[in-house]
């Protein structure tokens, strides 16, 4: 986000800097390192507050960080090692996601058949 002029100048007055950005997600001010994106007019302070946390460092493995110098262009994991590990990762997700669902459902299901007493006539 721009701050006006005059903005700057007061948090030069009070502060002793002069700031021109602040980032569009978490309000910190903004120097001489900020993340864009192309085609956006938008400002971050990180890649973390840019992408979420999914975020991670070009040219890194996704799994454990490590550097993909020397692999193929687009490669996301540094080995197959790490490749599973991520998708076990997100097959238990899934999984917790489903169960989740079904206890939902099951939920619903007794809810429906949830029958109030009635008087009885005597």
């Amino acid at each position: 986000m721009m701050l006006t002029t005059r903005q700057s100048y007061e948090l030069l007055a009070k502060h002793g800097c002069y700031v021109k950005e602040i980032c569009d997600e978490c309000n910190k001010l903004l120097g001489a390192i900020r993340f864009t994106r192309l085609g956006q007019t938008r400002v971050w302070c990180s890649r973390e507050c840019r992408d979420g946390t999914q975020a991670h460092a070009p040219g890194t493995c996704w799994s454990c960080g490590a550097s993909l110098a020397g692999l193929r262009r687009g490669t996301l994991f540094c080995s197959s090692t790490c490749r599973k590990r991520e998708s076990r990762k997100s097959q238990t997700r899934k999984i917790s996601r489903d169960e989740q669902l079904e206890t939902q459902d099951l939920q619903t299901r007794l809810g429906v058949l949830d029958i109030p007493d009635t008087p009885t006539l005597s």
